[in-house]
């Protein structure tokens, strides 16, 4: 059985800042990208994921430096997307110690990008993530500003594993910062096509919910933002992660 692991993840925008999004929009100044992981350092998350969300949709490249302080900073497995155009700049941010590149939109425009980097730096180094948005008709795929691709979201899914993605990412749009629970209908409509490790995102609200993905999706990751970074009803940033106890009631205690 795979581990079950419990990821935080966290955007940072064009000027480097780190946010949180509502709904893909409605960002919110979290504090400093360093700082934050540092924390997360000191309560000993799984693996972190650090996406780009600007970098991409201006064709800016990504911030070199930037991602390599990160990765010094970083004392456990860390993901990185944003700006990732080609097989060269993949390389160089995996020499830099980031295990995992993962591409969005990227990906949707070249699907060859996918294979291309895979083979270069491995399947198990590339994650893909998918934006979903439901309506009357399903499940469909969005890029970064929440515009319709016109891909079949379970072809896409079956195109990218055969390409050589090694994770996917399955983030619902309209969960996204609303602490409502995840969105499991996600999971029932493609887990029947996914064949590598995954991590659902959007939505959590708690410890709880990741409780209830677990019992009822043993290979699925547990993806969240908001509740490791806010507290209270005014939405105090404070970064957490759950103790060890509490991780132990979350995954032993199914």
């Amino acid at each position: 059985m795979l581990k079950r692991r419990i990821i935080p993840f966290l955007l940072i925008d064009k000027n480097y800042d780190c946010i949180k999004t509502s709904n893909f929009q409605d960002r919110k100044y979290i504090g400093d990208i360093f700082n934050n992981i540092r924390i997360f350092n000191e309560k000993g998350v799984d693996e972190i994921v650090v996406l780009d969300i600007d970098a991409t949709e201006n064709n800016q490249k990504p911030n070199f430096k930037l991602i390599e302080k990160i990765a010094s900073v970083c004392r456990m497995p860390i993901t990185y997307g944003g700006g990732v155009l080609n097989v060269e700049v993949a390389k160089r941010i995996i020499g830099f110690g980031v295990e995992k590149i993962c591409l969005n939109s990227a990906a949707l425009n070249d699907i060859n990008l996918v294979k291309d980097i895979s083979r270069e730096i491995g399947s198990q180094s590339l994650s893909i993530s998918i934006n979903i948005m439901k309506s009357e008709r399903g499940f469909n795929i969005v890029n970064n500003k929440k515009i319709l691709v016109d891909i079949n979201l379970n072809d896409y899914i079956k195109k990218i594993q055969k390409n050589g993605a090694g994770e996917i990412i399955l983030s619902s749009v309209k969960e996204d910062g609303s602490m409502n629970g995840y969105d499991l209908d996600i999971l029932e409509n493609c887990l029947k096509f996914i064949k590598v490790p995954s991590i659902l995102l959007g939505g959590c609200s708690g410890y709880n919910d990741i409780k209830k993905l677990f019992s009822c999706y043993q290979s699925i990751a547990a993806g969240a933002s908001s509740i490791f970074i806010f507290k209270g009803k005014l939405k105090a940033v404070l970064i957490s992660y759950p103790s060890d106890n509490e991780r132990d009631e979350i995954i032993y205690n199914l």
